[in-house]
């Protein structure tokens, strides 16, 4: 899904390329410092499933116990993106 930092002007094509063929297209990212720029983007998609921003399934609680990383919370907030990489993305005046 590329670096919003980095490639905005390559993530805008590759959403609207797959935006007719499913019904939600979302960009999200999250860091990971050994990245170029410490973010890694990815783009996900869904047909008739509604929005990717909500997780399909939770993490029983035995293993959410155990991830280091991965909450339900944080699933969803990763779709929440910078003014200007909702606008460049999305195409949003």
């Amino acid at each position: 899904g590329e670096c919003m930092w980095l490639h905005v002007d390559l993530i805008r094509p590759l959403i609207r390329s797959i935006s007719s063929t499913f019904t939600d297209v979302g960009y999200a990212y999250t860091t990971i410092p050994t990245y170029p720029s410490g973010q890694i983007g990815f783009i996900l998609a869904t047909k008739g499933r509604g929005s990717c921003k909500v997780p399909a399934r939770q993490p029983s609680d035995k293993v959410q116990k155990e991830l280091r990383y991965y909450t339900p919370e944080l699933h969803t907030a990763s779709f929440v993106l910078p003014a200007f990489a909702k606008r460049a993305i999305f195409e949003e005046k």
